[in-house]
């Protein structure tokens, strides 16, 4: 990959900044999948079957653009915030081609990310709440050999720590306060393909330093 960044950071207070970056990358292979035709021996048939195989395999190379912006506020009295937007456009240069599982696409990227922070924090105390969001992305393929999507997905997780001692520290934390499914579709949202739920987690444990 050939790549390059440009990045334009403003600190407008001792713990408070902006930023902005920009991205591109040059990308010499994307990860595509391959099909062919493949004998196989059929035990219960005693015959030799052709059957289509799909496999990964490196493909044609393509772009990767974006834009990447973040704040950090102090807001005195030991609260702030914090926010992280990311814009990506990746395209391959493979065309698409809907005859062809998986040709055109770039597995993983998401159009739009964001990443939202309120904390509190002290000698003793520090608290933070936090979501996470991802815009769909695709998955690559399905065991089945179709096209997977993971639909847009966000989630709300929380965390508190309490010193109560320089070598002794509580922490409590929280993950997907909100009980937020991951859905899987084939090339439309109608189309699903599976819904994970994964519930609500919650870890209570004792920091020793020695």
């Amino acid at each position: 990959a050939n790549q390059f960044d440009a990045a334009w950071e403003f600190y407008f207070d001792d713990a408070s900044l902006f930023a902005v970056t920009l991205f591109y990358k040059d990308i010499e292979s994307y990860q595509t999948t391959a099909t062919s035709s493949q004998d196989f021996y059929d035990q219960q048939t005693s015959s030799w079957v052709t059957a289509t195989v799909s496999r990964p395999a490196n493909g044609e190379g393509g772009t990767t653009t974006g834009l990447e912006a973040s704040l950090q506020y102090d807001l005195g009295n030991g609260f702030g915030v914090s926010a992280n937007y990311t814009y990506t456009d990746a395209s391959a240069d493979e065309q698409r081609d809907t005859n062809q599982v998986g040709s055109g696409l770039v597995e993983g990227t998401s159009k739009n990310m964001l990443n939202l922070m309120a904390y509190y924090e002290n000698d003793a105390y520090q608290a933070r709440i936090m979501y996470n969001y991802r815009s769909d992305w695709y998955k690559g393929l399905h065991f089945n050999g179709d096209e997977l999507f993971n639909d847009a997905f966000g989630q709300w997780d929380a965390s508190a720590s309490y010193n109560v001692n320089e070598y002794v520290t509580l922490t409590l934390e929280a993950v997907n306060l909100t009980d937020e499914e991951i859905v899987e579709y084939n090339t439309n949202e109608e189309r699903i393909m599976s819904i994970y739920s994964n519930g609500r987690r919650y870890v209570a444990g004792i920091r020793v330093n020695f």
